[in-house]
């Protein structure tokens, strides 16, 4: 699902091979950028503020993806502890709209930055991985949660394709009535599960796959004892 917001009731680990002949190191993951000019200045810093949003205003939206990333926050979490919508956070995110210099803050200090250092000469972008192992899957549900959804991180900030492996402990569910911008497309590999979407229940079986429009209220139910398993992928990345 995208956007798949995060479930209540989380689950932890999938079943994925830990091995693999690629390993990148954390290294392979950086690559400098310069985010602001350093010369010098007489306005005052709400104006220096201005003028670096504006210098840098391109690069704002991949840098708060990659420090909520980091923080393992999903873009509904973030809009959640901000007070703001899912939808701003996508925006920002994709450079579709740019923060007021309040939001902005109110973003950052949920990130635990501030504007000097967002905006400082010190931020590292990270290079794309191609490998991306079990232990750089990023979990985004709550701890405690009985559906786990781990993200397939592989640190790059322009991406247009989210990809999930889910997890749903027996008698489990996601948040009710979610919606969110996009399209899902998924298939369960284990298990069975309901999707509600609006009024209309429909149940898959272990191989069956389905495709929603997001933006329609849905809920994901696991019904049974056992455990449910679900790979999905969502654009835009609206987790």
């Amino acid at each position: 699902m995208p956007a798949k917001p995060k479930r209540n009731n989380d689950i932890s680990n999938t079943d994925i091979d830990d091995s693999s002949d690629h390993q990148e190191t954390e290294d392979s993951c950086i690559g400098d950028i310069s985010i602001v000019d350093e010369s010098e200045s007489t306005s005052s810093p709400a104006q220096q503020v201005s003028a670096a949003i504006e210098l840098a205003e391109e690069d704002i939206g991949k840098k708060i993806n990659q420090m909520r990333l980091d923080k393992g926050y999903s873009q509904r979490k973030l809009a959640r502890m901000a007070g703001l919508t899912n939808t701003a956070i996508s925006s920002i995110e994709r450079n579709k709209v740019s923060p007021a210099i309040n939001t902005l803050k109110a973003i950052l200090q949920v990130l635990d930055s501030d504007l000097a250092t967002f905006f400082s000469d010190e931020w590292k972008e990270r290079r794309p991985r191609v490998v991306v192992t079990p232990k750089d899957l990023l979990e985004l549900s709550e701890p405690n949660s009985k559906v786990s959804l781990k993200q397939v991180y592989n640190c790059s900030t322009t991406k247009n394709l989210g990809f999930l492996i889910e997890t749903y402990q027996p008698n489990s569910s996601t948040e009710e009535k979610i919606t969110h911008e996009g399209e899902e497309i998924g298939t369960v590999i284990e298990g069975k599960i309901l999707i509600r979407i609006e009024d209309t229940t429909y149940l898959l079986n272990e191989g069956d796959s389905y495709v929603i429009d997001t933006n329609h209220p849905h809920t994901f139910i696991n019904p049974t004892d056992a455990i449910t398993r679900i790979v999905s992928a969502h654009t835009p990345t609206t987790y």
